[in-house]
């Protein structure tokens, strides 16, 4: 049971970041017509709180205790973050590219 906890841990990551790159949408409630690279990148750096804050309680819900961890953890679980998100960047290129045909 535990394992299937970590798996849906990973794929609630997967799905947090990769969604700020392939919707206009702002916190999936606001629509906005066009969402700029920075309203993205804060956007993303919401969705990895909430997904730190979403392995923290996991752990706590495993484990009874949440370990204490050092800096290189969070720096670690920051491009972790990062590299989930890549699939989402991708595919706000490729649209853009495909939009504005050169």
């Amino acid at each position: 049971m535990q394992q299937e906890f970590i798996w849906g841990y990973l794929l609630l990551c997967l799905l947090l970041a990769t969604l700020p790159w392939v919707t206009n949408r702002l916190f999936v409630a606001f629509k906005l017509t066009r969402k700029s690279f920075v309203i993205r990148s804060l956007e993303w750096a919401v969705y990895a709180f909430i997904a730190l804050m979403a392995g923290w309680g996991l752990e706590y819900q495993l484990t009874g205790s949440i370990q204490s961890q050092d800096w290189e953890f969070y720096v670690s679980t920051l491009f972790m973050f990062m590299i989930m998100s890549f699939p989402g960047l991708i595919y706000l290129m490729k649209q853009g590219k495909s939009a504005n045909p050169a």
